[in-house]
Protein backbone atom coordinates (compact mmCIF):
# COMPACT_ATOMS: atom_id res chain seq x y z
CA UNK A 1 0.00 0.00 0.00
CA UNK A 2 2.83 2.43 0.78
CA UNK A 3 4.11 1.99 -2.77
CA UNK A 4 0.73 2.95 -4.27
CA UNK A 5 1.54 5.87 -6.64
CA UNK A 6 -1.93 7.41 -6.26
CA UNK A 7 -1.58 7.42 -2.47
CA UNK A 8 1.91 8.92 -2.55
CA UNK A 9 0.95 11.60 -5.05
CA UNK A 10 -2.24 12.62 -3.24
CA UNK A 11 -0.65 12.76 0.23
CA UNK A 12 2.41 14.68 -0.96
CA UNK A 13 0.40 17.19 -2.98
CA UNK A 14 -2.05 17.71 -0.11
CA UNK A 15 0.60 18.21 2.56
CA UNK A 16 2.71 20.49 0.35
CA UNK A 17 -0.19 22.76 -0.55
CA UNK A 18 -0.50 26.14 1.20
CA UNK A 19 -4.12 25.27 1.99
CA UNK A 20 -3.10 22.32 4.17
CA UNK A 21 -0.57 24.44 6.06
CA UNK A 22 -3.12 27.21 6.57
CA UNK A 23 -5.79 24.75 7.77
CA UNK A 24 -3.31 23.08 10.13
CA UNK A 25 -2.28 26.44 11.58
CA UNK A 26 -5.93 27.45 11.99
CA UNK A 27 -6.79 24.08 13.54
CA UNK A 28 -4.04 24.28 16.16
CA UNK A 29 -4.55 28.00 16.68
CA UNK A 30 -8.23 27.60 17.50
CA UNK A 31 -7.61 24.73 19.92
CA UNK A 32 -4.68 26.49 21.63
CA UNK A 33 -6.70 29.70 21.98
CA UNK A 34 -9.59 27.83 23.55
CA UNK A 35 -7.27 26.10 26.03
CA UNK A 36 -5.61 29.39 26.97
CA UNK A 37 -8.98 31.13 27.23
CA UNK A 38 -10.61 28.39 29.33
CA UNK A 39 -7.65 27.71 31.61
CA UNK A 40 -8.90 27.99 35.22
CA UNK A 41 -7.65 30.93 37.21
CA UNK A 42 -6.65 28.65 40.07
CA UNK A 43 -4.23 26.86 37.74
CA UNK A 44 -5.26 23.49 39.22
CA UNK A 45 -8.18 21.15 39.00
CA UNK A 46 -11.27 22.59 40.67
CA UNK A 47 -14.28 20.36 41.04
CA UNK A 48 -16.44 23.14 42.47
CA UNK A 49 -15.76 25.62 39.66
CA UNK A 50 -16.11 22.87 37.05
CA UNK A 51 -13.49 24.74 35.06
CA UNK A 52 -11.48 21.68 34.18
CA UNK A 53 -14.48 19.74 32.91
CA UNK A 54 -15.64 22.72 30.88
CA UNK A 55 -12.20 22.92 29.30
CA UNK A 56 -12.41 19.26 28.31
CA UNK A 57 -15.91 19.72 26.87
CA UNK A 58 -14.95 22.74 24.77
CA UNK A 59 -11.77 21.10 23.46
CA UNK A 60 -13.54 17.88 22.54
CA UNK A 61 -16.44 19.58 20.77
CA UNK A 62 -14.15 22.08 18.98
CA UNK A 63 -11.87 19.28 17.78
CA UNK A 64 -14.85 17.32 16.48
CA UNK A 65 -16.36 20.35 14.71
CA UNK A 66 -13.06 21.18 13.04
CA UNK A 67 -12.73 17.61 11.74
CA UNK A 68 -16.30 17.80 10.40
CA UNK A 69 -15.50 21.12 8.73
CA UNK A 70 -12.23 19.89 7.17
CA UNK A 71 -13.46 16.51 5.89
CA UNK A 72 -15.07 17.83 2.67
CA UNK A 73 -12.07 20.04 1.85
CA UNK A 74 -9.84 16.99 1.31
CA UNK A 75 -12.20 14.12 0.47
CA UNK A 76 -15.11 15.59 -1.51
CA UNK A 77 -12.87 16.74 -4.38
CA UNK A 78 -10.61 13.68 -4.65
CA UNK A 79 -12.33 12.22 -7.73
CA UNK A 80 -14.13 15.26 -9.13
CA UNK A 81 -10.79 17.09 -9.38
CA UNK A 82 -9.55 14.34 -11.70
CA UNK A 83 -12.66 14.75 -13.84
CA UNK A 84 -12.22 18.52 -14.03
CA UNK A 85 -8.56 18.15 -15.04
CA UNK A 86 -9.56 15.53 -17.64
CA UNK A 87 -7.22 12.99 -16.01
CA UNK A 88 -9.87 10.64 -14.64
CA UNK A 89 -10.02 8.48 -17.77
CA UNK A 90 -6.24 8.54 -18.06
CA UNK A 91 -5.94 6.75 -14.71
CA UNK A 92 -7.63 3.70 -16.20
CA UNK A 93 -5.20 3.73 -19.13
CA UNK A 94 -2.28 3.07 -16.77
CA UNK A 95 -1.12 -0.26 -15.39
CA UNK A 96 -2.94 0.47 -12.14
CA UNK A 97 -5.94 -1.70 -11.43
CA UNK A 98 -9.22 -0.02 -10.42
CA UNK A 99 -8.87 -1.31 -6.86
CA UNK A 100 -5.43 0.33 -6.62
CA UNK A 101 -6.88 3.65 -7.77
CA UNK A 102 -9.73 3.40 -5.27
CA UNK A 103 -7.39 2.37 -2.44
CA UNK A 104 -5.06 5.28 -3.19
CA UNK A 105 -7.90 7.79 -3.12
CA UNK A 106 -9.43 6.22 -0.01
CA UNK A 107 -6.31 6.14 2.13
CA UNK A 108 -5.01 9.51 0.97
CA UNK A 109 -8.23 11.23 2.05
CA UNK A 110 -8.29 9.43 5.40
CA UNK A 111 -4.57 9.85 6.16
CA UNK A 112 -4.69 13.63 5.83
CA UNK A 113 -7.69 13.87 8.18
CA UNK A 114 -6.06 11.56 10.73
CA UNK A 115 -2.90 13.69 10.65
CA UNK A 116 -4.98 16.68 11.71
CA UNK A 117 -6.39 14.65 14.60
CA UNK A 118 -2.87 13.67 15.74
CA UNK A 119 -1.72 17.29 15.56
CA UNK A 120 -4.04 18.17 18.42
CA UNK A 121 -2.42 15.73 20.87
CA UNK A 122 0.00 18.28 22.45
CA UNK A 123 -2.81 20.81 22.92
CA UNK A 124 -5.22 18.23 24.28
CA UNK A 125 -2.55 16.91 26.67
CA UNK A 126 -2.87 20.14 28.65
CA UNK A 127 -6.10 18.74 30.12
CA UNK A 128 -4.03 16.05 31.89
CA UNK A 129 -2.25 18.71 33.94
CA UNK A 130 -5.61 19.70 35.43
CA UNK A 131 -6.70 16.15 36.13
CA UNK A 132 -9.79 16.81 34.01
CA UNK A 133 -9.52 13.67 31.90
CA UNK A 134 -8.49 10.09 32.48
CA UNK A 135 -6.57 7.95 30.01
CA UNK A 136 -9.74 6.00 29.26
CA UNK A 137 -11.71 9.16 28.51
CA UNK A 138 -8.93 10.58 26.31
CA UNK A 139 -8.79 7.30 24.36
CA UNK A 140 -12.57 7.33 23.89
CA UNK A 141 -12.54 10.97 22.73
CA UNK A 142 -9.85 10.27 20.15
CA UNK A 143 -11.56 7.10 18.96
CA UNK A 144 -14.78 9.06 18.38
CA UNK A 145 -12.86 11.80 16.57
CA UNK A 146 -10.86 9.37 14.45
CA UNK A 147 -13.93 7.30 13.57
CA UNK A 148 -15.77 10.49 12.59
CA UNK A 149 -12.89 11.61 10.37
CA UNK A 150 -12.79 8.22 8.61
CA UNK A 151 -16.56 8.04 8.10
CA UNK A 152 -16.90 11.65 6.93
CA UNK A 153 -13.88 11.29 4.66
CA UNK A 154 -15.48 8.24 3.04
CA UNK A 155 -18.75 10.15 2.81
CA UNK A 156 -17.05 12.94 0.89
CA UNK A 157 -15.31 10.43 -1.36
CA UNK A 158 -18.62 8.66 -2.05
CA UNK A 159 -20.19 11.94 -3.12
CA UNK A 160 -17.09 12.75 -5.19
CA UNK A 161 -17.47 9.50 -7.11
CA UNK A 162 -21.00 10.49 -8.16
CA UNK A 163 -20.86 14.29 -8.55
CA UNK A 164 -20.00 15.98 -11.84
CA UNK A 165 -17.87 18.76 -10.36
CA UNK A 166 -16.11 19.70 -7.14
CA UNK A 167 -18.48 22.56 -6.34
CA UNK A 168 -21.53 20.29 -6.30
CA UNK A 169 -19.62 17.58 -4.39
CA UNK A 170 -18.71 20.02 -1.61
CA UNK A 171 -22.27 21.32 -1.25
CA UNK A 172 -23.82 17.85 -1.12
CA UNK A 173 -21.19 16.63 1.34
CA UNK A 174 -21.83 19.52 3.72
CA UNK A 175 -25.59 18.84 3.57
CA UNK A 176 -25.04 15.16 4.33
CA UNK A 177 -22.73 16.09 7.20
CA UNK A 178 -25.58 18.13 8.67
CA UNK A 179 -27.86 15.11 8.34
CA UNK A 180 -25.38 12.82 10.12
CA UNK A 181 -24.47 15.35 12.82
CA UNK A 182 -27.69 17.21 13.65
CA UNK A 183 -30.34 14.84 12.32
CA UNK A 184 -30.22 12.43 15.29
CA UNK A 185 -30.91 15.39 17.62
CA UNK A 186 -34.23 16.28 15.98
CA UNK A 187 -36.26 13.79 18.11
CA UNK A 188 -34.78 15.32 21.27
CA UNK A 189 -35.67 18.80 20.03
CA UNK A 190 -39.29 17.82 19.26
CA UNK A 191 -40.08 15.11 21.83
CA UNK A 192 -38.14 16.29 24.87
CA UNK A 193 -41.29 16.70 26.97
CA UNK A 194 -42.69 13.25 26.18
CA UNK A 195 -41.77 10.58 28.79
CA UNK A 196 -42.47 7.72 26.38
CA UNK A 197 -39.83 9.01 23.96
CA UNK A 198 -36.89 9.17 26.41
CA UNK A 199 -35.37 5.84 25.34
CA UNK A 200 -35.83 6.59 21.65
CA UNK A 201 -34.18 10.00 22.07
CA UNK A 202 -31.07 8.50 23.70
CA UNK A 203 -30.84 5.77 21.05
CA UNK A 204 -31.15 8.31 18.23
CA UNK A 205 -28.53 10.67 19.66
CA UNK A 206 -26.05 7.80 19.87
CA UNK A 207 -25.75 7.93 16.05
CA UNK A 208 -24.50 11.52 16.15
CA UNK A 209 -20.82 12.36 16.78
CA UNK A 210 -21.90 15.10 19.17
CA UNK A 211 -23.99 12.61 21.15
CA UNK A 212 -21.07 10.17 21.27
CA UNK A 213 -18.74 12.92 22.50
CA UNK A 214 -21.29 13.96 25.14
CA UNK A 215 -21.52 10.38 26.41
CA UNK A 216 -17.78 10.46 27.18
CA UNK A 217 -17.55 13.91 28.73
CA UNK A 218 -21.07 14.32 30.21
CA UNK A 219 -22.34 10.87 31.26
CA UNK A 220 -25.21 12.49 33.18
CA UNK A 221 -26.58 13.97 29.94
CA UNK A 222 -25.98 10.98 27.67
CA UNK A 223 -25.62 7.28 28.62
CA UNK A 224 -21.96 6.31 28.83
CA UNK A 225 -22.32 3.48 26.30
CA UNK A 226 -23.50 5.73 23.47
CA UNK A 227 -19.98 6.25 22.11
CA UNK A 228 -19.59 2.48 21.62
CA UNK A 229 -22.81 2.40 19.61
CA UNK A 230 -21.49 5.27 17.51
CA UNK A 231 -18.21 3.46 16.80
CA UNK A 232 -20.15 0.40 15.60
CA UNK A 233 -22.28 2.64 13.40
CA UNK A 234 -19.17 4.33 11.95
CA UNK A 235 -17.61 0.96 11.18
CA UNK A 236 -20.73 -0.38 9.44
CA UNK A 237 -21.28 2.84 7.48
CA UNK A 238 -17.63 2.94 6.43
CA UNK A 239 -17.78 -0.62 5.08
CA UNK A 240 -20.91 0.21 3.07
CA UNK A 241 -19.35 3.37 1.63
CA UNK A 242 -16.11 1.59 0.71
CA UNK A 243 -18.12 -1.03 -1.19
CA UNK A 244 -20.11 1.72 -2.91
CA UNK A 245 -16.98 3.63 -3.97
CA UNK A 246 -15.29 0.51 -5.31
CA UNK A 247 -18.39 -0.45 -7.25
CA UNK A 248 -18.90 3.07 -8.55
CA UNK A 249 -15.35 3.43 -9.83
CA UNK A 250 -14.94 -0.14 -11.07
CA UNK A 251 -18.26 -0.57 -12.88
CA UNK A 252 -19.13 3.01 -13.76
CA UNK A 253 -20.08 3.51 -17.37
CA UNK A 254 -18.66 6.13 -19.73
CA UNK A 255 -19.00 9.66 -18.49
CA UNK A 256 -21.37 12.09 -20.15
CA UNK A 257 -19.13 14.29 -22.24
CA UNK A 258 -21.74 17.01 -22.82
CA UNK A 259 -20.31 20.27 -21.61
CA UNK A 260 -22.15 22.04 -18.80
CA UNK A 261 -24.18 24.88 -20.24
CA UNK A 262 -23.95 23.67 -23.87
CA UNK A 263 -26.90 23.80 -26.23
CA UNK A 264 -29.10 20.72 -26.12
CA UNK A 265 -29.49 19.03 -29.49
CA UNK A 266 -30.93 15.64 -28.53
CA UNK A 267 -34.66 15.67 -29.45
CA UNK A 268 -35.60 13.28 -26.65
CA UNK A 269 -33.91 15.36 -23.94
CA UNK A 270 -35.31 18.55 -25.43
CA UNK A 271 -38.87 17.17 -25.39
CA UNK A 272 -38.45 16.04 -21.78
CA UNK A 273 -37.29 19.48 -20.71
CA UNK A 274 -40.22 21.14 -22.53
CA UNK A 275 -42.65 19.10 -20.45
CA UNK A 276 -41.04 19.87 -17.08
CA UNK A 277 -41.41 22.92 -14.87
CA UNK A 278 -39.94 25.54 -14.89
CA UNK A 279 -38.09 24.97 -18.17
CA UNK A 280 -41.11 25.68 -20.33
CA UNK A 281 -40.99 29.26 -19.03
CA UNK A 282 -37.71 29.82 -20.86
CA UNK A 283 -36.22 28.70 -24.15
CA UNK A 284 -35.16 25.03 -23.62
CA UNK A 285 -32.26 25.45 -26.06
CA UNK A 286 -31.16 28.67 -24.38
CA UNK A 287 -31.53 30.57 -27.64
CA UNK A 288 -33.24 33.91 -27.21
CA UNK A 289 -33.25 37.35 -28.73
CA UNK A 290 -30.76 40.02 -27.89
CA UNK A 291 -30.37 40.94 -24.24
CA UNK A 292 -32.22 44.21 -23.51
CA UNK A 293 -30.14 47.26 -22.77
CA UNK A 294 -31.55 47.54 -19.27
CA UNK A 295 -30.66 43.95 -18.30
CA UNK A 296 -27.31 43.05 -16.77
CA UNK A 297 -25.64 40.69 -19.29
CA UNK A 298 -23.97 38.67 -16.53
CA UNK A 299 -27.34 38.20 -14.83
CA UNK A 300 -28.88 37.04 -18.11
CA UNK A 301 -26.01 34.64 -18.77
CA UNK A 302 -26.18 33.12 -15.28
CA UNK A 303 -29.96 32.91 -15.42
CA UNK A 304 -29.93 30.95 -18.68
CA UNK A 305 -26.93 28.73 -18.13
CA UNK A 306 -27.07 28.15 -14.39
CA UNK A 307 -30.47 28.92 -12.92
CA UNK A 308 -32.62 27.25 -15.59
CA UNK A 309 -30.04 25.62 -17.82
CA UNK A 310 -27.75 23.95 -15.32
CA UNK A 311 -30.21 21.66 -13.57
CA UNK A 312 -33.28 21.50 -11.39
CA UNK A 313 -31.60 21.07 -8.01
CA UNK A 314 -32.61 24.48 -6.68
CA UNK A 315 -36.30 23.84 -7.38
CA UNK A 316 -36.18 20.34 -6.01
CA UNK A 317 -34.48 21.69 -2.91
CA UNK A 318 -37.13 24.39 -2.50
CA UNK A 319 -39.88 21.75 -2.82
CA UNK A 320 -38.08 19.55 -0.26
CA UNK A 321 -37.77 22.53 2.10
CA UNK A 322 -41.48 23.24 1.73
CA UNK A 323 -42.40 19.64 2.49
CA UNK A 324 -40.03 19.41 5.44
CA UNK A 325 -41.27 22.71 6.80
CA UNK A 326 -44.84 21.44 6.61
CA UNK A 327 -43.94 18.23 8.41
CA UNK A 328 -42.10 20.11 11.15
CA UNK A 329 -44.99 22.47 11.71
CA UNK A 330 -47.54 19.64 11.73
CA UNK A 331 -45.45 17.76 14.27
CA UNK A 332 -44.87 20.80 16.44
CA UNK A 333 -48.35 22.29 16.33
CA UNK A 334 -50.11 18.93 16.59
CA UNK A 335 -50.84 17.01 19.75
CA UNK A 336 -47.94 14.63 19.05
CA UNK A 337 -45.29 16.76 20.71
CA UNK A 338 -47.29 18.99 23.03
CA UNK A 339 -45.86 22.25 21.70
CA UNK A 340 -44.88 25.36 23.54
CA UNK A 341 -44.65 28.76 21.82
CA UNK A 342 -40.87 28.79 22.22
CA UNK A 343 -40.64 25.40 20.48
CA UNK A 344 -42.66 26.57 17.47
CA UNK A 345 -40.54 29.70 17.13
CA UNK A 346 -37.29 27.80 17.53
CA UNK A 347 -38.19 25.16 14.93
CA UNK A 348 -39.10 27.74 12.29
CA UNK A 349 -36.10 29.94 12.99
CA UNK A 350 -33.43 27.25 13.29
CA UNK A 351 -34.72 25.49 10.18
CA UNK A 352 -34.52 28.64 8.07
CA UNK A 353 -31.18 29.91 9.37
CA UNK A 354 -29.74 26.41 9.07
CA UNK A 355 -30.67 26.31 5.39
CA UNK A 356 -29.04 29.69 4.85
CA UNK A 357 -25.81 28.68 6.56
CA UNK A 358 -25.57 25.38 4.67
CA UNK A 359 -26.64 26.39 1.17
CA UNK A 360 -26.18 30.12 0.54
CA UNK A 361 -22.32 30.23 0.69
CA UNK A 362 -22.12 27.71 -2.16
CA UNK A 363 -24.18 29.95 -4.46
CA UNK A 364 -21.41 32.55 -4.84
CA UNK A 365 -18.29 30.56 -3.89
CA UNK A 366 -17.63 29.75 -7.54
CA UNK A 367 -18.67 33.11 -8.99
CA UNK A 368 -15.14 34.22 -9.92
CA UNK A 369 -13.09 31.03 -9.69
CA UNK A 370 -15.30 29.19 -12.19
CA UNK A 371 -14.77 31.97 -14.74
CA UNK A 372 -11.02 31.67 -14.19
CA UNK A 373 -11.08 27.88 -14.51
CA UNK A 374 -13.07 28.04 -17.75
CA UNK A 375 -10.73 30.65 -19.23
CA UNK A 376 -13.42 33.31 -19.49
CA UNK A 377 -11.43 36.13 -17.89
CA UNK A 378 -9.65 36.84 -21.17
CA UNK A 379 -13.01 37.31 -22.87
CA UNK A 380 -14.26 39.49 -20.02
CA UNK A 381 -11.20 41.73 -20.33
CA UNK A 382 -12.11 42.39 -23.95
CA UNK A 383 -15.72 43.22 -23.11
CA UNK A 384 -17.19 46.42 -21.70
CA UNK A 385 -18.45 44.59 -18.65
CA UNK A 386 -16.98 46.10 -15.49
CA UNK A 387 -16.37 44.46 -12.10
CA UNK A 388 -19.46 46.11 -10.58
CA UNK A 389 -21.77 44.72 -13.27
CA UNK A 390 -20.07 41.33 -12.91
CA UNK A 391 -20.67 41.19 -9.15
CA UNK A 392 -24.23 42.53 -9.25
CA UNK A 393 -25.15 39.99 -11.93
CA UNK A 394 -23.75 37.10 -9.90
CA UNK A 395 -25.43 38.36 -6.72
CA UNK A 396 -28.74 38.85 -8.51
CA UNK A 397 -28.96 35.22 -9.62
CA UNK A 398 -27.87 34.03 -6.17
CA UNK A 399 -30.61 36.13 -4.56
CA UNK A 400 -33.10 34.55 -6.99
CA UNK A 401 -32.03 31.13 -5.74
CA UNK A 402 -32.40 32.26 -2.12
CA UNK A 403 -35.91 33.53 -2.84
CA UNK A 404 -36.98 30.02 -3.87
CA UNK A 405 -35.48 28.61 -0.67
CA UNK A 406 -37.27 31.19 1.47
CA UNK A 407 -40.57 30.29 -0.18
CA UNK A 408 -40.08 26.75 1.03
CA UNK A 409 -39.94 27.89 4.68
CA UNK A 410 -43.13 29.98 4.65
CA UNK A 411 -45.35 27.37 6.41
CA UNK A 412 -43.38 27.80 9.62
CA UNK A 413 -43.75 31.55 9.63
CA UNK A 414 -47.43 31.25 8.71
CA UNK A 415 -47.93 29.06 11.80
CA UNK A 416 -46.24 31.68 13.99
CA UNK A 417 -48.38 34.48 12.58
CA UNK A 418 -51.64 32.51 12.51
CA UNK A 419 -51.30 31.31 16.11
CA UNK A 420 -50.42 34.88 17.19
CA UNK A 421 -47.29 33.63 18.89
CA UNK A 422 -45.38 36.77 17.96
CA UNK A 423 -46.35 40.24 16.83
CA UNK A 424 -45.58 41.45 13.34
CA UNK A 425 -42.81 43.85 14.53
CA UNK A 426 -41.06 40.94 16.26
CA UNK A 427 -41.30 38.83 13.10
CA UNK A 428 -39.88 41.70 11.04
CA UNK A 429 -36.99 42.11 13.49
CA UNK A 430 -36.20 38.40 13.12
CA UNK A 431 -36.34 38.76 9.34
CA UNK A 432 -33.86 41.63 9.58
CA UNK A 433 -31.42 39.17 11.16
CA UNK A 434 -32.23 36.58 8.46
CA UNK A 435 -31.67 39.13 5.69
CA UNK A 436 -28.36 40.24 7.19
CA UNK A 437 -27.27 36.60 7.45
CA UNK A 438 -28.14 36.01 3.79
CA UNK A 439 -26.05 38.99 2.69
CA UNK A 440 -23.18 37.88 4.94
CA UNK A 441 -23.18 34.35 3.49
CA UNK A 442 -23.42 35.60 -0.12
CA UNK A 443 -20.62 38.13 0.25
CA UNK A 444 -18.48 35.59 2.12
CA UNK A 445 -18.74 33.38 -0.95
CA UNK A 446 -17.78 36.26 -3.26
CA UNK A 447 -14.87 37.20 -1.00
CA UNK A 448 -13.62 33.61 -0.97
CA UNK A 449 -14.06 33.25 -4.72
CA UNK A 450 -12.06 36.43 -5.33
CA UNK A 451 -9.09 35.30 -3.22
CA UNK A 452 -9.01 31.53 -3.78
CA UNK A 453 -7.27 29.99 -6.82
CA UNK A 454 -9.83 27.22 -7.36
CA UNK A 455 -13.53 26.65 -6.72
CA UNK A 456 -13.11 23.84 -4.13
CA UNK A 457 -10.78 26.04 -2.06
CA UNK A 458 -13.19 28.97 -2.36
CA UNK A 459 -16.13 26.81 -1.28
CA UNK A 460 -14.27 25.44 1.74
CA UNK A 461 -13.16 28.95 2.74
CA UNK A 462 -16.70 30.35 2.36
CA UNK A 463 -18.11 27.61 4.57
CA UNK A 464 -15.34 28.11 7.12
CA UNK A 465 -16.16 31.83 7.42
CA UNK A 466 -19.90 31.17 7.66
CA UNK A 467 -19.53 28.36 10.20
CA UNK A 468 -17.19 30.52 12.25
CA UNK A 469 -19.89 33.18 12.57
CA UNK A 470 -22.88 30.85 12.97
CA UNK A 471 -21.57 27.86 14.94
CA UNK A 472 -18.26 28.59 16.65
CA UNK A 473 -19.75 31.68 18.31
CA UNK A 474 -22.19 29.38 20.13
CA UNK A 475 -19.38 27.83 22.20
CA UNK A 476 -19.99 30.27 25.10
CA UNK A 477 -23.24 28.35 25.72
CA UNK A 478 -21.10 25.39 26.83
CA UNK A 479 -19.14 27.51 29.30
CA UNK A 480 -21.71 29.94 30.63
CA UNK A 481 -20.40 29.62 34.18
CA UNK A 482 -16.87 30.54 33.09
CA UNK A 483 -17.61 33.78 31.25
CA UNK A 484 -18.89 37.12 32.39
CA UNK A 485 -22.18 38.39 31.05
CA UNK A 486 -20.34 41.13 29.15
CA UNK A 487 -18.02 38.66 27.40
CA UNK A 488 -20.90 36.32 26.52
CA UNK A 489 -22.77 39.23 25.03
CA UNK A 490 -19.77 40.32 22.95
CA UNK A 491 -19.49 36.82 21.42
CA UNK A 492 -23.17 35.96 21.01
CA UNK A 493 -23.92 39.25 19.27
CA UNK A 494 -21.98 37.80 16.33
CA UNK A 495 -24.28 34.77 16.13
CA UNK A 496 -27.45 34.95 13.98
CA UNK A 497 -29.21 32.15 15.87
CA UNK A 498 -28.77 33.84 19.25
CA UNK A 499 -29.79 37.26 17.91
CA UNK A 500 -32.97 36.00 16.22
CA UNK A 501 -33.97 33.68 19.07
CA UNK A 502 -33.75 36.58 21.52
CA UNK A 503 -36.27 38.49 19.40
CA UNK A 504 -38.81 35.70 18.98
CA UNK A 505 -38.58 33.63 22.15
CA UNK A 506 -39.28 34.36 25.79
CA UNK A 507 -36.73 33.72 28.52
CA UNK A 508 -33.83 33.11 26.11
CA UNK A 509 -30.79 35.38 26.50
CA UNK A 510 -32.81 37.78 28.63
CA UNK A 511 -29.72 38.54 30.71
CA UNK A 512 -28.05 40.07 27.66
CA UNK A 513 -28.69 43.36 25.95
CA UNK A 514 -30.55 43.71 22.66
CA UNK A 515 -28.57 41.64 20.18
CA UNK A 516 -30.39 41.78 16.86
CA UNK A 517 -29.76 45.46 16.06
CA UNK A 518 -26.02 45.25 16.69
CA UNK A 519 -25.84 41.91 14.89
CA UNK A 520 -27.56 43.32 11.81
CA UNK A 521 -25.26 46.36 11.73
CA UNK A 522 -22.13 44.24 12.16
CA UNK A 523 -23.22 41.72 9.54
CA UNK A 524 -23.98 44.44 7.02
CA UNK A 525 -20.64 46.11 7.77
CA UNK A 526 -18.67 42.89 7.28
CA UNK A 527 -20.69 42.15 4.13
CA UNK A 528 -19.79 45.57 2.74
CA UNK A 529 -16.12 44.91 3.52
CA UNK A 530 -16.24 41.53 1.77
CA UNK A 531 -17.91 43.12 -1.25
CA UNK A 532 -15.33 45.89 -1.47
CA UNK A 533 -12.45 43.39 -1.29
CA UNK A 534 -14.09 41.21 -3.96
CA UNK A 535 -14.60 44.28 -6.16
CA UNK A 536 -10.98 45.40 -5.85
CA UNK A 537 -9.66 41.89 -6.47
CA UNK A 538 -11.91 41.41 -9.52
CA UNK A 539 -10.94 44.82 -10.84
CA UNK A 540 -7.29 43.78 -10.66
CA UNK A 541 -8.04 40.45 -12.38
CA UNK A 542 -9.80 42.23 -15.24
CA UNK A 543 -6.87 44.56 -15.88
CA UNK A 544 -4.55 43.66 -18.79
CA UNK A 545 -2.10 41.05 -17.53
CA UNK A 546 1.57 41.03 -18.47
Amino acid sequence: MLSNPVLLREVKSALRSPLALALAALYLGVLATLVWWMWPQEGIYSATARASRSLLLVCGVAQLLLVILYAPAFAATAITAEKERNTYDLLFATLLRPRDIVAGKLFSSIVVLLLFVLLSLPVFAACFFLGAVSVREAAAIYMVTAASSVMFGLLGLSVSSVARNSHLALVVTYLLLLLFTAGPWVPWFLLEQQPWAAKFIHEARAFSPLGAMASVILPAFEPSGAWRTYLIFCGAASVVMVAFIIGRVHWAGPRDARRHGATIQDPAELAQRRMSFPFYLVDPQRRKGCIPDWLNPMFAKELRSRAFGGGRWIFRLAAACFGLSMLLMIGVVGNLVGPTPNLIRSVALVFQLGLIVLIVPSLTAGAITQERERGNLELLRMSRLGPLSFLTGKLGVALLFVMFLLLGTLPGWFAIYYLEINTMPEILDAWAVIGATILFALTAGLFSSALAPRTPVATALAYAITFLAAIVTLLPLLTADQLSVRLREMILVLNPFASALQVLTRGVFDDLGILWQRHAVMSLGVSALFLIIAFLRLRWLLLPQK
